[in-house]
């Protein structure tokens, strides 16, 4: 976005400045739910347990970044006092670190569980459900990559798709978990594997979920609507 042009340009460019530094404090912690989500893949593709710690540890430098992204937004509106689409676009920025925060908390929880629990899956509709897990990954980090391209250039119709589209990837992803969970309840025989399944499909049915919000609080700072619980 341009904050020096079109409904969100300044008189002040310092207030410019701010706004936009604010929008890269989002987006670098976006890029480091992205990277942490990366990692998890690689780990459970090479079953390296160093690198499935350090998506548990990777958590915390994505907290912090939510603090201080807090802090910037708590300062900004006792400095600049915004009001209309400038006070809009702060909420819905505030809104989306903690959709991140969030989204780093499941991925940290399903290498918590598929890594530290030292947990058996089975096999999977055929495959592994590693291979299964991996796969609904890169799904979700494919939609977490446009819902922040969607904030990043204003694009309304982006982040419209990904909040309310049926026919949208998020749509797909959102069956594909409902099949594996029901598909658990049916064939999984032992109890820990079957238990151990459905904690990891829940946290991604929940990041899903998170995306999705990034994509609500989106129209939100564009359009003024807020769409959520429709």
């Amino acid at each position: 976005m341009n904050f020096s042009k079109g409904p969100q340009g300044h008189i002040l460019k310092r207030f410019d400045k701010d706004m936009r530094k604010l929008q890269k404090r989002v987006l670098k912690m976006g890029g480091m739910v992205v990277e942490q989500m990366e990692r998890l893949q690689d780990a459970l593709g090479q079953e390296d347990e160093e690198q499935a710690r350090q998506v548990i540890e990777g958590d915390r430098p994505i907290d912090l970044q939510e603090v201080k992204a807090d802090k910037f937004i708590v300062n900004l509106l006792a400095r600049r006092s915004p009001v209309g689409s400038d006070l809009r676009y702060i909420v819905a920025a505030s809104r989306i670190v903690t959709e991140l925060e969030r989204l780093g908390d499941e991925t940290a929880q399903v290498a918590r569980v598929l890594f530290q629990e030292r947990c058996s899956l089975g096999g999977c509709e055929g495959g592994t459900a590693d291979e299964e897990i991996r796969r609904l990954l890169g799904q979700l980090i494919g939609l977490l990559e446009k819902a922040l391209d969607a904030f990043e250039d204003y694009d309304h119709q982006g982040a419209l798709a990904l909040a309310r589209s049926d026919d949208s990837p998020r749509a797909e992803l959102d069956k594909r978990l409902k099949h594996l969970m029901e598909w658990v309840f049916e064939n999984q025989q032992q109890v820990a594997e079957a238990v151990n399944f459905v904690l990891v499909l829940r946290a991604l049915e929940r990041s899903v979920r998170h995306v999705q919000n990034i994509a609500e609080h989106t129209i939100y700072l564009i359009t003024g609507e807020d769409i959520r619980h429709r």
